[in-house]
């Protein structure tokens, strides 16, 4: 059934693995190289044209810092302050950008995903239109690399400094 829209893992990489102290706890920091591809299958130009501007544009709100990209958005409501959202007011600035005026508040789509900003980037938008068939099946791949990181608490104790004392 069209249209269709769907995200898959086309491959995974370990880029490194290193320790990280996090708030006084050591971690295994493990950081990977992904590609995504978002797939849509319609069969109309027009149903097309719709999905490839809304995923282009969702795409550039989070790289913007939209404030429906927070994840503590949640239909107009901040649920870190269970009150309205403040970048629906027009009190700062940043709200009259759509970006959250409290940067307290505010949890970006990279940040609770473990993703440095820096390396999310959309690589190519291609169009693989299946003519053949009975009806035509439109096709669209957005394919999209980034990195992102996993954390693995180990436990014990961060290094403190030896103090010690001349006599």
């Amino acid at each position: 059934l069209t249209p269709c829209v769907n995200v898959s893992l086309t491959s995974e990489d370990r880029i490194r693995r290193r320790y990280v102290e996090i708030d006084c706890k050591q971690y295994i920091q493990k950081e990977y190289s992904a590609e995504l591809w978002i797939n849509i299958w319609c069969n109309t130009e027009d149903e097309r044209e719709t999905l490839h501007q809304q995923i282009d544009n969702r795409i550039n709100q989070t790289l913007a810092n939209h404030y429906t990209t927070c994840s503590h958005y949640n239909n107009e409501v901040c649920s870190k302050t269970n009150e309205r959202c403040e970048a629906l007011t027009p009190q700062s600035n940043r709200a009259n950008k759509n970006q959250c005026p409290n940067l307290e508040n505010y949890q970006s789509f990279f940040n609770k995903n473990h993703i440095p900003k820096r390396t999310f980037k959309t690589l190519s938008v291609t169009d693989l239109d299946e003519l053949e068939l009975s009806q035509s099946v439109l096709r669209t791949i957005f394919k999209l690399e980034m990195n992102y990181r996993t954390y693995y608490e180990i436990g014990g104790r961060s290094f403190t400094d030896l103090n010690y004392e001349k006599e």
